[in-house]
């Protein structure tokens, strides 16, 4: 498998491919919860954690080796920019693992950072109060999205920017959209339906792989983020159960994914 890890940029409506580079942690202590953290020339983190709510905390069950979600505050500048956020990590479990997401989760924001100029970086929110976290520790998978918003000086308003990552517990390697489904262009066109079906407001989503670049595997289904208009949000969460898509899973990936 290979790495990818997409943000997409609301205003273009576009995904950019991201490497998952090691990037060093300025952190205090942490500990367990659900979501963040940063970097730059000049930064202040500020690590700090009390357990999810139910609403935020992620699927999880008890053969995850111990991997714990984390919410790591962060924040600092580079040069004109600077960023006040939370970023996505996790504490125990096997060290190839975390190393692997936790470095993918910091390397949407620095990316993000590297072109800025003039601009503010802070959470984003997203439909049904959809922010940062861990979403997914199962047997076999550690998922997670990163929702930041962004604002340059000048801009007519403020965009959202979502990252995702799904790590094999097994291999520590990312899980990509290839590797669910055996055939990703035929994929695409079924979800970009069964999304519009299930979402109306989603409706036109393309039909193509690009609108499906940001994913998580929930024990209920596809989790996507789907580009949409800025005034609903810029991407739109919608999760396409897996019975909707099981002519199109490679054999096990469900199994692998959800747990279940």
């Amino acid at each position: 498998m290979t790495t990818r890890v997409t943000w997409a940029a609301a205003s273009a409506c576009a995904a950019l491919s991201l490497a998952i580079a090691g990037c060093s942690d300025e952190s205090g202590s942490a500990q367990p919860v659900s979501t963040p953290a940063a970097t730059t020339l000049t930064s202040t983190v500020i690590a700090s954690a009390s357990p999810t709510s139910a609403a935020s905390a992620p699927t999880t069950t008890a053969a995850a080796q111990g991997i714990q979600p984390l919410v790591v505050p962060v924040s600092g500048s580079q040069g004109s920019t600077t960023y006040d956020v939370h970023l996505p990590q996790v504490s125990g479990g096997p060290e190839a693992v975390r190393q692997r997401f936790n470095s993918g989760m910091r390397a949407t924001l620095d990316d993000l950072l590297k072109p800025a100029s003039d601009t503010t970086i802070t959470d984003g929110t997203l439909a049904h109060d959809e922010r940062s976290r861990v979403t997914t520790i199962t047997p076999n998978v550690v998922a997670g999205v990163a929702i930041y918003n962004w604002y340059g000086k000048g801009a007519a308003h403020p965009n959202n920017s979502v990252a995702t990552i799904t790590i094999n517990a097994n291999t520590a390697a990312p899980v990509l959209f290839s590797d669910v489904f055996t055939n990703p262009t035929a994929a695409a066109q079924e979800l970009a339906a069964a999304v519009d079906r299930i979402d109306p407001q989603a409706a036109p989503t393309a039909p193509v792989v690009e609108s499906f670049a940001n994913w998580v595997p929930l024990p209920e289904g596809f989790h996507t983020y789907v580009p949409v208009a800025h005034a609903l949000g810029d991407y739109l969460p919608v999760t396409v159960p897996w019975s909707e898509i099981a002519g199109q899973l490679k054999p096990g990936v469900q199994h692998m994914l959800a747990g279940s």
